[in-house]
């Protein structure tokens, strides 16, 4: 079953006006009749809610709304007890989902319920690493105040700022002239989590200064991969594509 089929079917259970934890199931057990295979593999274990989908992408329902950005269906499982921590395709977490979707109610749901917000991916890339490839300042500010780790290193050893860096020069944030400003967004990050002291506010601006000069002088080419800023597609789609190293 593609991920895009359940993005159709998982959408119109979303804008159910009558949902909630207590039907959220049976509604998804209603649409998800129109596919015999997978409804009776799932039922088999008793519509679990935790069940795993393996057609395709290894995916719970709260992966797929998450990723689909259906924050209806996330709230409702949720209530129900779904698994937040599951591990699904590429080892990504609904949190994750709920990140790379922009979406911040979607994200202090998952971590009101104990989303980790330092778990990583098969390519050790934490939820903070996205936000920061999206260029998502909010997002950046609220996972590090969450607790997420600045210094996480993916397989390439790369931090959530090398990431940030990348963001800037796709948005045009640092050809544009406005590379201090990026440093200090990112500065008042860290010092707000009490990751650096006020004294290191100044050397974070020149580090941010400096890469992204590198990068620019160097002629770095970056080619972004999946996802892109379109929520109205199924993420997953897009980011399960390929667990290539984002460059």
């Amino acid at each position: 079953m593609e991920i895009s089929n359940w993005h159709e079917l998982l959408s119109l259970v979303n804008v159910d006006k009558d949902l909630s934890k207590d039907n959220v199931i049976e509604k998804i057990q209603n649409e998800l009749k129109r596919y015999s295979k997978e409804y009776e593999k799932w039922e088999k274990s008793g519509f679990d809610i935790n069940y795993v989908f393996k057609d395709g992408e290894k995916v719970t329902l709260l992966h797929l709304a998450a990723f689909c950005n259906l924050e209806n269906i996330v709230n409702a499982l949720i209530e129900k007890g779904a698994n937040v921590n599951e591990k699904g395709a590429g080892g990504k977490t609904p949190l994750c989902g709920a990140v790379l979707c922009d979406n911040m109610v979607m994200v202090d749901a998952l971590i009101k319920e104990g989303a980790d917000v330092n778990v990583v991916d098969i390519l050790r890339r934490a939820p903070l690493h996205w936000a920061a490839l999206r260029g998502n300042m909010v997002m950046v500010d609220a996972l590090i105040k969450k607790g997420a780790d600045v210094n996480s290193v993916d397989i390439w050893g790369e931090t959530p700022l090398h990431y940030l860096n990348r963001s800037a020069i796709k948005k045009g944030w640092i050809a544009g002239g406005v590379t201090a400003l990026l440093g200090t967004a990112i500065s008042i990050a860290l010092f707000t989590a009490g990751a650096i002291t006020a004294e290191l506010i100044p050397i974070v601006i020149a580090v941010v200064a400096i890469t992204a000069t590198a990068l620019i002088v160097g002629n770095a080419i970056y080619k972004l991969s999946k996802p892109d800023t379109q929520v109205d597609k199924p993420i997953l789609a897009q980011e399960t594509a390929s667990n290539s190293r984002v460059t």
